[in-house]
């Protein structure tokens, strides 16, 4: 057994700086041995993190250190994990060292003063355009975040009245350094407006103060008082420097700067705020859920000087880095768009958890002078992150099983919520015969500008000889909860473990295609694809069609006020309101094929016929019978999914005509919502890879494979795919793999990779003429009477972990991969080796 072992306290306190390091007992030197040569013992000893999540560990990030005596100190996030493991390395020898760390003693905040930038108190009061500064005293809170909120002051007496929850101005938070933490609010002149929503204030004077939510209670500081603006103020959008009031004081000699030659004072360059947004330049409230978030950079003086941005998550003992970019400033205000989607999940940690949240803040840096400002922390939901493959590192220590899966008891009678699941799965699909001519088609619509596309063997459409467009049919899925928030989380559930367990047993097939316009979600295409995020909302109502066909159906809308606008007497609801998606309207769930759809939803038998429980009705179009298709539908709806009967719309609804509307049981308004898939077709350009995909991939490549593979990946890449700018690799992700046959998932290749990752098997073939790549210089000869079929990859991830692997099991012989014959191989390494792998280079 090794006696290599971890020395340090297993049992840290949060905040306090702990030391560990390694013991080994070495064996006593012999007489014949040289006690100054080199053994293993004298390698370095490497240190690492991880964390206990969903059953595995998981390796942090910014966590590594070499020495034989390193620091940890253990946050306040530490608190929460399931699991902490030191583990240090050296040669051969591993060891660990299982943490439990905790709360420091009963933590406390004693005070919290109010003063200006400069950390005095304010002997006047302050001006619109100055900074106030809330200082919070604490004990036993090092390392802790502390949330400061601003509040404008309109109730007599001290302390916080719920009289000024309409007054919140803006909070913000900072972590306690050394017993306090400080946060620093710009008081922007738009501020006033709020002060002033009462009425004026006496003597000109605004009153403000600051709370701090601890031990669910609000810890209030005491008034400052804040100088009235002079005239009004437009709402703060970027930087603000109003003339403050009072007049400016004259400076010693002592503290007076240095002027030019002009005579004018030479202010130095500096950041004064970094701030956190969404895209349209919004204040971020409570968790963030969007896939871009908008970094504002207020600065001073720095115009054309170089920038480090840095997005962090905060961990257990430092911070994960999530996002660098370096670029430079070209105004005092500058805005940058970092798309969160693209950054993978692992970086910050495993967040299949739900409601898995990171904690995310903005680090600006200039390089010139290292000044440094952070921006607010802010909560985002982890789900809008790329999902990525588990990291080899969580080979490292394999403990628990699977988690366990949430049961839910069956919904008898009339649930509480129900979502509809419009997906992109084929339920009746296109047939062709050997020759690929269409054998038989369940659904059509207008032409799409496309010959076929196919996608993992499916195809999801194809022209047919009239002009059109040939579709297949889809599947529907139907959640239903007993109570409201459930059928939510069963159709999470599923999606986490992709499959339909707790939907309802009946699957409805429809179509999903229009009239017309197949080749975009726009103006009368088919319903725009949403996300759990943002779901849409079912409605009931009357309206009447261009030929003035009166009809009553269901309806997808946004959730918003205007379509779903509260009434008293609910069978008003029916005809009340709007009913607009994404700018559209009117698109509605209907009995029709996609060639007779504007924009909607067509409920279809599964061979492609009209759906059983209208097709009667359904030969009679006329002005008089064209409601009862529609009630004829629905009331099938309604059996399959009585949560409808209680949707906006239809619970105050009801009729006793040739067919019948049952009226509603339900008291309460129910929410039905719909989640929609893309549509493959229409989603293939926005799967297009490009230079930021490689650059993700090969940092994978480089942190499991090492530089040198990594090196190897790249200029192969390179140069089988013209710099990342081939088509072949836009479409596909890999470095030009020709598919040998059709056998899905190998077509001819080792599929063994696939066993090992199954989140990297390839999704189907892109066709396409190639290009004069290598032809002449010793490659293959340019074909040029045919098409060629390259394997299409998930991910230019799954392309490069391909060939890392074809490496391994090749003993890194780079030219095996264009030739089995020895003789043409080396001819292929020189070519290889012209290219710099710059991207691995700048690792």
């Amino acid at each position: 057994m090794s006696d290599f072992k971890i020395i340090g306290n297993p049992d840290p306190v949060v905040g306090k700086e702990e030391f560990y390091s390694v013991n080994t007992f070495l064996p006593s030197i012999l007489p014949f041995q040289n006690s100054t040569s080199s053994n293993s013992f004298e390698q370095p000893v490497k240190w690492e993190i991880y964390i206990l999540e969903n059953g595995r560990w998981r390796k942090t990030k910014e966590n590594d250190k070499t020495g034989k005596r390193i620091s940890y100190t253990f946050l306040q996030k530490s608190l929460e994990r399931k699991g902490i493991r030191i583990l240090a390395r050296r040669g051969e020898d591993v060891a660990r060292l299982n943490i439990t760390s905790h709360p420091a003693e009963k933590p406390k905040i004693e005070s919290i003063e109010l003063l200006d930038k400069n950390g005095q108190k304010p002997a006047k009061p302050l001006s619109y355009g100055q900074t106030l500064k809330a200082r919070v005293h604490c004990l036993h809170m090092e390392k802790h975040k502390v949330s400061v909120t601003l509040w404008e002051d309109d109730a007599a007496g001290a302390g916080h009245n719920k009289a000024n929850e309409k007054n919140l101005i803006q909070t913000l938070s900072g972590v306690v350094k050394n017993g306090k933490a400080d946060v620093d609010f710009l008081l922007r002149p738009s501020f006033a407006k709020i002060a002033k929503q009462n009425g004026p204030e006496e003597g000109k004077i605004h009153e403000y103060y600051v709370t701090v939510d601890f031990n669910k209670n609000k810890i209030a500081s005491n008034n400052v008082n804040v100088n009235d603006v002079e005239a009004p103020v437009a709402p703060f959008k970027a930087k603000t420097t109003p003339k403050e009031a009072e007049k400016p004081t004259i400076p010693s000699k002592k503290d007076s700067p240095k002027q030019d030659a002009a005579g004018t004072k030479k202010e130095k360059g500096r950041i004064n705020s970094v701030n956190l947004t969404d895209t349209a330049g919004n204040k971020i409230k409570g968790t963030f859920k969007e896939k871009q978030i908008k970094v504002w950079i207020n600065s001073t003086g720095l115009k054309g000087k170089d920038i480090s941005l840095k997005l962090y998550d905060e961990d257990v003992a430092s911070n994960d880095l999530l996002f660098q970019q370096e670029f430079t400033l070209k105004s005092d205000l500058h805005a940058i768009v970092v798309p969160l989607d693209t950054i993978p999940r692992s970086l910050g940690g495993n967040f299949w958890t739900e409601g898995a949240e990171q904690e995310l803040f903005a680090e600006v840096k200039v390089l010139q002078t290292n000044d440094l400002k952070k921006s607010e922390v802010v909560d985002v939901d982890a789900k809008v992150f790329k999902p990525d493959p588990v990291e080899q590192t969580n080979k490292v220590a394999k403990v628990g099983g699977e988690q366990k899966k949430e049961k839910f008891e069956k919904v008898i009678g009339l649930g509480k919520e129900a979502i509809l699941y419009i997906t992109s799965e084929i339920a009746t699909e296109i047939k062709v015969d050997r020759n690929r001519r269409i054998e038989s088609y369940p659904d059509y619509g207008g032409f799409n500008g496309m010959n076929e596309y196919k996608e993992a063997g499916k195809i999801y459409c194809k022209k047919l000889p009239n002009g059109k467009s040939a579709f297949p049919l889809y599947k529907m899925y139907v959640y239903r909860g007993n109570k409201t928030g459930e059928a939510i989380k069963k159709l999470k559930q599923d999606i986490k473990y992709k499959s339909y367990e707790n939907a309802e047993s009946t699957i409805l097939t429809v179509a999903r295609h229009t009239q017309s316009n197949n080749k975009n979600y726009v103006s009368k295409g088919p319903i725009p694809p949403n996300n759990l995020n943002s779901l849409y909302r079912i409605r009931y109502m009357q309206a009447w069609n261009h030929s003035g066909k009166e009809s009553f159906r269901y309806r997808f809308v946004d959730d918003n006020v205007s379509n779903l606008r509260p009434l008293e007497n609910l069978r008003l609801e029916v005809s009340s309101g709007a009913m607009t998606l994404k700018g559209r309207s009117s698109i509605s769930i209907d009995p029709w094929k996609s060639k007779d759809l504007i924009g909607c939803l067509g409920i279809r038998n599964s061979d492609g016929t009209n759906h059983s429980s209208c097709g009667s009705e359904m030969g009679d179009l006329s002005a008089s019978n064209y409601k009862f298709i529609y009630h004829a539908l629905n009331n099938y709806l309604e059996s399959v999914i009585p949560e409808l009967t209680g949707v906006y719309g239809r619970r105050g609804y009801s009729s006793n005509e040739r067919i019948v509307v049952k009226e509603s049981k339900y008291k309460e308004e129910i929410k039905v919502f719909a989640l929609i898939d893309n549509l493959p077709e229409l989603n293939k350009d926005d799967k297009l890879f490009n230079l930021e995909d490689a650059r993700r991939a090969l940092r994978l490549i480089y942190d499991n494979y090492g530089e040198e593979i990594a090196k190897n990946v790249e200029m192969m890449y390179r140069w089988e795919c013209s710099h990342f700018k081939s088509g072949q690799y836009k479409h596909c992700g890999g470095p030009g793999m020709e598919a040998a046959n059709n056998n899905h998932p190998t077509y001819g290749w080792d599929g063994e990779v696939y066993n090992k990752f199954p989140q990297y098997t390839p999704i189907g073939i892109w066709e396409e003429f190639e290009n004069e790549g290598m032809s002449g210089r010793g490659g293959n000869t340019q074909v040029t009477d045919s098409k060629k079929r390259y394997i299409k990859f998930p991910s230019v991830e799954a392309g490069m972990v391909y060939v890392a692997e074809f490496l391994v099991r090749h003993n890194g012989n780079v030219g095996r991969w264009h030739t089995r014959d020895v003789s043409r191989q080396s001819n292929y390494v020189t070519i290889i080796n012209t290219t710099i792998p710059r991207i691995v280079n700048s690792f």
